[in-house]
């Protein structure tokens, strides 16, 4: 099966979209750091809005659409969907880190920020999607359960 991101023919600027992976690693670092869930709990918000609302709202976009001006930046559209994705599982880190923060689970916190992170970073420094991969990963392993039946 052919490697396939989502696609749904919206654009969002990648530049942007960089700049922003790279501010909330930042800011998972001090919140994880200074043991903050409040600020995994801000991150959240913000990101939630950047999914599901508007993302004017959301002060990590602002402030990524800011410093991209004020470093003449080029823009790079790429489709939205994968964003998206990779979005909704930063959502999912984002909790069970805030979570494990609140838990005192802090092998675990470490773990997690670990992870997301590195997956962060992979899209600040090599541009690479890791929404895309497990994304074409859970698309392989539905069309292998079709098969079997």
């Amino acid at each position: 099966m052919a490697q396939a991101c989502p696609v749904n023919f919206i654009s969002v600027d990648n530049t942007a979209s960089r700049i922003v992976s790279a501010l909330t690693a930042a800011v998972v670092i001090v919140a994880v750091g200074f043991n903050w869930p409040w600020l995994l709990g801000l991150l959240l918000i913000d990101l939630f809005v950047r999914l599901h609302g508007n993302k004017r709202y959301s002060p990590l976009y602002r402030t990524a659409a800011t410093l991209k001006a004020l470093l003449a930046l080029p823009s790079r559209p790429v489709d939205s969907a994968a964003k998206k994705v990779a979005g909704h599982f930063g959502l999912v880190f984002i909790g069970a880190l805030t979570a494990a923060l609140l838990l005192h689970w802090d092998d675990t916190a470490t773990v997690i920020a670990l992870v997301f992170i590195a997956c962060l970073l992979m899209d600040v420094t090599l541009d690479f999607c890791v929404g895309c991969k497990v994304y074409h990963l859970y698309r392989f392993v539905t069309e292998m359960r079709k098969r079997s039946w």
